[in-house]
Order: C-alpha cells, then structure tokens, then sequence
C-alpha cells in the first residue's frame, strides 16, 4: 500500500499547521480527511499516546497466543509426519521415498535429516535424487518409467 503523503505535502501539512488551521481546514485544503490530517500530523511530530501502546500491545498479545497456538498444532503434525514416516520405511518403502512423502506432508528437512542423524541438505538430496528417478510417482498410473 502505498501512501499518498508525499514529503511536499507532509511541508505543506506542517506549514498548514503553523499558521493555525485546524485540522479540518487543512483536510479542505489537502484533499483529505480530518483523520488522516490528525493521524499524519502526530507521526510526523512523534507523538504516541499511552492507548496507542496498551492498543498495540493487546494486538500483539493476541497475535502471539494465536502463533504459538498454530505452531503447537504444526509441531504435532509433524511429530506424527515423521513417524508415519519412520513406520513407512520398516514396512519397506524405500528411504528416500518416505523422506519426500513426508516434507510433502508438512515434515521440515530439519526434521527428517535429524531422524537419521543426517544434515538437512543430505536428506533434501537423497529425496531430490528419488524425485528424479521417479520413485515418488507412484499414484494414478505414474510409477517408473521403464528403460528404453
């Protein structure tokens, strides 16, 4: 979003000001709203009321509980992702297609690099040269291909 208050008219606004206009006559004159012309003018001047804070703090206080709720609820998933995972693979399907199933089902390469005590990057791999070779398209008919 773009803001329509150019440096010239926060001059202008400024200048408006001093001469002692209020906020509704320079509204008039800027084209904008009394609000805009109040809210502008305290941010330009710095002011911050005790409500702006207690407001941005009841916000961000609201925000925080909803993201950790949402990331509690992520964590076990991906708890139960790496163990179906894990389950996957002693059932028999190979490693590197259980790996991409579960980053497809919300599992971080973190994660699945830990659980065989491998980096990141080396379990990110292993899935890519998996992908590659078209072991992770097994549904609708789209299994390997055969060799020419």
């Amino acid at each position: 979003m773009q803001s329509s208050w150019t440096p010239a008219r926060d001059k202008r606004l400024q200048a408006l000001e001093q001469d002692g206009l209020s906020a509704a006559q320079i509204a008039k004159k800027l084209g904008t709203s009394r609000n805009a012309v109040i809210g502008r003018s305290r941010r330009l001047r710095g002011i911050v009321y005790q409500s702006d804070i207690d407001s941005w703090t009841r916000a961000n206080a609201r925000r925080s509980e909803e993201a950790h709720a949402r990331m509690a609820v992520r964590a076990e998933k991906q708890k139960k992702v790496i163990a179906d995972m894990v389950k996957a693979i002693a059932a028999g399907t190979a490693k590197p297609n259980a790996m991409l199933r579960a980053f497809k089902a919300g599992a971080f390469w973190r994660q699945i690099g830990e659980q065989f005590g491998i980096s990141q990057q080396a379990a990110y791999e292993a899935a890519k040269k998996a992908r590659k070779r078209g072991e992770g398209r097994t549904a609708r008919g789209q299994g390997r291909r055969p060799h020419k």
